[in-house]
């Protein structure tokens, strides 16, 4: 996710999915789009792995992006979702 924060930051944000579809093809760009961009962000921070409190800290004052290593077999093969309402603290 680093690369497309940085990405963001580099281009002075990024043009809505909705004003700028994906088309799959290479076409020339759209000038009079060039310079809206609808969303932008000035920095991000990443939260070191199974660190509650910087988490917490992070939830509380900005939004959080989460990123899922599905590399594992384990991971790709999974068959049942464990669904409850206490936490699972490992």
């Amino acid at each position: 996710m680093d690369y497309a924060f940085q990405f963001v930051i580099d281009n002075h944000g990024i043009d809505t999915e909705e004003d700028y579809p994906y088309s799959g093809r290479e076409k020339s760009c759209n000038r009079a789009k060039l310079k809206r961009h609808v969303v932008t962000i000035d920095g991000y921070t990443d939260v070191p792995e199974n660190n509650e409190k910087q988490l917490l800290q992070a939830v509380a004052t900005q939004p959080v992006s989460v990123g899922i290593s599905g590399g594992e077999r384990a991971f790709q093969l999974y068959s049942k979702v464990r669904t409850n309402n206490q936490p699972q603290h490992h």
